[in-house]
């Protein structure tokens, strides 16, 4: 028999064992690379950014810790430390409060927010529930970083989602929507990256990581930035009415999202219009209408300096006229409108000048207040899908002189006062007894209710209010408030009045002595206003002597 001949052998083939062997040394130095990465720490979730804006599942709300849920630590400094039961008692009263940094509580903490205060209510109306309210205000947090929130929080069995949000619509130039048109397999495929070790140090070492954060926000993640976070942020902003479109209608599909999920869930979902100080806060940025000639633009401020001039020695009438001459020219400058507002408002013309404030409010080029059609499209919802509406502007306003909040109800543009979160707490608890969903809520009167209050100031401690100060000083910076310093002071004993109201609220009893005596000087008749105030801070559970 001859010889097989070696070449003509049928060759053999690499079994199923040994393709799995060479698969598997293949992997084997990545396997090992995150192993070690896990065993040093390093390249931990918690510690890095969401880079999918709050639509990855990647990054949870809460964690569980023992027999309790409570804030992932990498949430932080974003979202309040909060708390809750694993197990929900059997008589418990759950509710999540969503929305920005006035849902937070800054510029305090979350200890003086409406849903702090919402909760001492419901605890002393509702002594047979165990009442758990958990704040998951977002400073920063615009509509769209609350839908996914939202969803993770109908997992624990909520009786109610709250949700106060619309300042924060126009924080970022991002539309989000390569990462919203996700297909299900790129987001599973995505979110699995993020738990990866290795592909967190990699996208560390290749993106470029600030070397600090030079806002001067001592709460801030420099990883989380927002247009006013950037150099030229302030500058950036300038009229776009297709910009505004585009994110006017991201903020329709968020609310409309979010009434929806609570819908499938059959939670009872409150809806909180917030309000924003117009009397005391002049626009941010304001510019002219793009068409306007250099010509007409010469006139223009050639007429506005005439009444500048006029208003500061008094003349407000003159001056009144002369801001409506250049309004003729153009009336699309926000700064204009608020200076008109001013005069009106002096001269005791509230109606028109309020009409003024707010337009001034709806012309500002850095809006970082809602505008009405935000507040016109969240009533809409409310109406159409049974949601209940708690009109917190609405209550504010109904406490100021003239409808017209400014300081006195504002700590700044949008955040209120504490004596306006417990007003919006106290506002929540009766729409929740009057609309049926909490109607087994008893009274509680005004006496226990000041006392509760003091008990829960006492325990803050001295430096509470002023670390609010520190934040809000912040926060102006932030802002370029300095941008229009002369603006923001007094110029009539109202104002003084508001000034002294505001140093109070950060616990500046001198300076609120000060400009109160200012004020009664200007304007004895502010007296009854001044006596009123102390008697509101004795209800809030502070007492205060102005005199």
């Amino acid at each position: 028999m001859a010889e097989p001949n070696p070449d003509k052998l049928p060759k053999s083939r690499p079994t199923a064992r040994f393709k799995l062997l060479a698969v598997l040394l293949g992997v084997a130095p990545f396997v090992a690379l995150e192993i070690g990465l896990r065993l040093l720490g390093i390249g931990a979730a918690d510690s890095a950014a969401d880079p999918f804006a709050g639509f990855g599942s990647n990054i949870p709300v809460f964690e569980r810790e023992g027999a309790t849920w409570r804030t992932s630590d990498k949430r932080m400094p974003f979202l309040p430390q909060q708390s809750f039961a694993a197990d929900k008692p059997a008589n418990g009263f759950r509710a999540f409060c969503f929305g920005g940094s006035t849902v937070h509580g800054r510029p305090y903490e979350a200890d003086t927010a409406f849903p702090k205060w919402l909760e001492l209510e419901l605890q002393a109306t509702l002594p047979n529930r165990a009442v758990e309210i958990i704040n998951c205000g977002g400073v920063s947090y615009a509509s769209y970083r609350i839908v996914p929130m939202l969803r993770e929080a109908l997992a624990y069995e909520p009786d109610l989602i709250v949700v106060a949000t619309g300042h924060n619509e126009f924080l970022e130039d991002r539309t989000y929507h390569s990462l919203k048109s996700r297909s299900s397999t790129r987001s599973w495929i995505d979110n699995l990256g993020e738990r990866i070790r290795a592909v967190q140090v990699g996208r560390r070492l290749l993106r470029k990581q600030p070397a600090s954060d030079q806002s001067g926000n001592p709460d801030r993640d420099g990883d989380f930035e927002t247009r006013l976070d950037t150099e030229n942020g302030y500058a950036s902003y300038h009229r776009d009415a297709d910009w505004h479109t585009r994110v006017m209608e991201q903020f329709q599909e968020a609310m409309e999202t979010m009434v929806r999920l609570c819908q499938e869930k059959g939670v009872p979902l409150i809806l909180v219009n917030l309000g924003s100080n117009v009397r005391d806060c002049p626009p941010f940025k304001s510019e002219h209408r793009a068409d306007l000639t250099s010509i007409d633009e010469l006139r223009w401020n050639e007429g506005f300096d005439r009444a500048d001039a006029a208003e500061r020695s008094g003349d407000l009438e003159t001056a009144l006229a002369a801001y409506r001459e250049a309004a003729k020219i153009d009336d699309q400058h926000a700064l204009l409108h608020w200076r008109i507002a001013r005069c009106l408002d002096r001269l005791g013309r509230p109606d028109d000048a309020k009409a003024h404030y707010l337009r001034a409010k709806d012309e500002d080029i850095c809006p970082l207040r809602m505008f009405d059609r935000q507040y016109q499209l969240q009533a809409k919802l409310a109406a159409e899908s049974g949601a209940t509406l708690v009109d917190a502007r609405a209550a504010l306003e109904s406490q100021s002189p003239n409808g017209i909040p400014g300081h006195d109800w504002y700590l700044d543009h949008v955040h209120p006062t504490i004596g306006g979160h417990q007003e919006i707490a106290r506002a929540t608890a009766v729409k929740l007894r009057d609309s049926g969903l909490l109607p087994e809520q008893t009274t509680w009167n005004v006496d226990a209710r000041r006392d509760a209050y003091a008990a829960h100031f006492a325990r803050l401690g001295p430096v509470y209010l002023g670390n609010g100060r520190r934040r809000l000083e912040w926060l102006e910076g932030w802002a370029n408030r300095n941008q229009l310093l002369k603006e923001t002071l007094p110029v009539d004993a109202r104002g003084y009045l508001h000034a002294g109201f505001r140093y109070l609220d950060f616990g500046e009893t001198t300076k609120a002595k000060a400009a109160s005596k200012q004020a009664l000087e200007m304007d004895p008749g502010l007296q009854t206003a001044l006596d009123a105030r102390e008697e509101q801070l004795h209800d809030q559970g502070r007492r205060v002597d102005l005199q």
